[in-house]
């Protein structure tokens, strides 16, 4: 009943205005007030502005936050983020907490909610950290919006977050929301909980770009072909330790470099052989 209230308030309002000034307009039912006509018609012309409201209270009876908004953020993520990630088959820490949320959400929707706001701050907050951003007085949307324009997080990301953390927000602060809405936007962040994941690791095994620019076939062959380096490495788990110092190219540092792992010697130091 308190869908179809929702969905009709301006069919009801506009309904009721209606009848009311065509009774008074017939003086079927006398009126002391002379702008009772006047304002019927107020009503009437408001009445279209009535569906717009968003939440409404009144006594036990309260509006819920939109489903139809809820399921457009939803669409609009998974194709954004269907689109950007590649295909992921490791088993990351991360879906240990994405599991214990969804888990959460059977029992009670509003914590689970709280619980994707906590995480999606927590993994925001770090990939600040590791770009340099401070944070101090910064609201999350604001973060958001930092890391979007530095283009660490894509556009369309930053907004999917932007609207999840608003619609936690809203739960948390006492607005309504539906078993159906609340599970919907969890699994839109969890989604998004898990991309920022993937962009956080990535940032912290390859570090940041902090310059990039582009260089002649001349600089190239300089840096690639010419350099030599200086390559020192220890063997430590034998009857008899040493230590080798190797003078390479560069294809034959990327070679060591590659097989590195299957090698029971250990980098210590490597530096540029200077010419001359």
């Amino acid at each position: 009943m308190k869908i179809f209230v929702l969905k009709n308030l301006w069919w009801i309002a506009f309904g009721l205005a209606f009848i009311l000034l065509v009774d008074h307009s017939f003086k079927i039912v006398k009126f002391t007030v002379d702008t009772t006509s006047i304002l019927l018609l107020v009503v009437m012309l408001l009445s279209p502005f009535v569906a717009a409201v968003k939440k409404i209270k009144f006594g036990d009876f309260e509006a819920e936050i939109d489903i139809d908004e809820i399921r457009k953020i939803k669409s609009e993520t998974e194709k954004t983020l269907n689109e950007t990630q590649e295909d992921r088959e490791e088993r990351a820490e991360i879906y240990a907490t994405s599991d214990a949320i969804k888990a959460l959400a059977e029992s009670d929707p509003v914590i689970a909610l709280a619980k994707i706001r906590i995480e999606l701050e927590k993994i925001l907050v770090q990939l600040a950290h590791f770009n340099s951003i401070k944070i101090s007085g910064f609201a999350l949307g604001a973060l958001v919006t930092k890391l979007t324009n530095q283009e660490i997080v894509s556009h369309d990301v930053g907004k999917a977050l932007r609207e999840v953390i608003a619609l936690c927000n809203r739960a948390i602060h006492g607005e309504a929301v539906s078993e159906e809405g609340a599970r919907t936007i969890v699994d839109v962040g969890i989604d998004l909980l898990e991309e920022l994941y993937w962009i956080a690791r990535s940032q912290a095994s390859e570090g940041t770009i902090i310059k990039e620019e582009i260089i002649t076939p001349q600089e190239s062959e300089e840096y690639y072909h010419k350099k030599r380096y200086r390559l020192t490495s220890i063997t430590p788990y034998v009857e008899n330790p040493k230590k080798v110092v190797r003078e390479l190219t560069q294809e034959q540092l990327d070679e060591v470099l590659e097989n590195y792992s299957d090698y029971a010697e250990f980098i210590v130091k490597l530096v540029e052989v200077k010419n001359g």
